[in-house]
């Protein structure tokens, strides 16, 4: 039987949990025997609650890959849940594949890219590899911070010499490249609502920003988000059990 690809795993566990979460482990602490701990304690107590988790550079950049973020990594996937690595890959094709080969060899589910660098030697082989090995790869589409705008938000002649919008560019690209998701801001539910009316069924949309940078869990998932992803709201929160569960309830009531 063939394997499920990242896509189908990813939506059978937000169906198994109820939860359309995606939990952001952006932990942030002094000591690096701090960080692993927290990581481990958080997955234990709110595996049941959250679809998947994200790793970033809060993680990645400190810790030893083959050891301490594969541990983190085997723990989540001890609890059902897929793993997300979040570097926004963004070099050549040569460089990006022994990236996400490391990365594959951690473990990981997914990778999060950035199309600005192009099909033929920038994505083609990341998303083939991927592929192949029944991983999974997210492109970024519209980002949650107010800057977005400055650069996803510009206008650009197309291909076919007419004026579009940088994010409307790369969702053709992910769609295109046959990626398996993308990444829109729950900061901008105008651009959230025009893109999930041109993607649904063809792509899945991951959209942060919730909580700390002003984004609607509601709204979001109202506007088309398949996932939202949460980090500081629930990481800096005195009851990260509680708000997921509140989270997850007026979300998928």
């Amino acid at each position: 039987m063939k394997e499920k690809s990242f896509a189908d795993r990813i939506i059978t566990s937000s169906k198994e949990r109820s939860s359309k979460i995606v939990l952001a482990l952006d932990i942030v602490a002094y000591e690096r025997s701090q960080l692993m701990e927290r990581a481990l304690s958080l997955l234990n107590k709110i595996s049941p609650h959250v679809a998947a988790v994200k790793l970033n550079y809060h993680l990645l950049l400190p810790l030893n890959l083959f050891t301490d973020v594969k541990r983190i990594v085997n723990n989540a996937h001890d609890h059902g849940l897929q793993v997300i690595a979040d570097l926004k890959l963004n070099d050549i094709a040569s460089t990006n594949l022994v990236a996400c080969d490391y990365l594959w060899r951690a473990g990981f589910d997914a990778i999060i890219a950035n199309p600005f660098i192009g099909y033929e030697e920038g994505l083609e082989p990341v998303i083939k590899r991927a592929h192949d090995m029944n991983k999974g790869t997210i492109l970024l589409a519209y980002m949650s911070h107010k800057g977005s705008k400055e650069g996803y938000g510009l206008t650009v002649i197309n291909q076919n010499l007419r004026q579009e919008k940088v994010y409307v560019l790369f969702v053709k690209r992910a769609i295109d490249w046959n990626a398996d998701g993308i990444v829109v801001g729950a900061t901008n539910l105008q651009i959230l609502s025009s893109i999930a009316s041109k993607v649904k069924g063809k792509l899945l949309i991951f959209s942060p920003g919730i909580g700390v940078q002003g984004g609607d869990a509601i709204r979001a998932v109202k506007a088309g988000a398949d996932f939202i992803i949460v980090g500081r709201a629930i990481i800096e929160s005195k009851d990260p059990l509680s708000n997921l569960v509140e989270i997850n309830r007026v979300i998928c009531s």
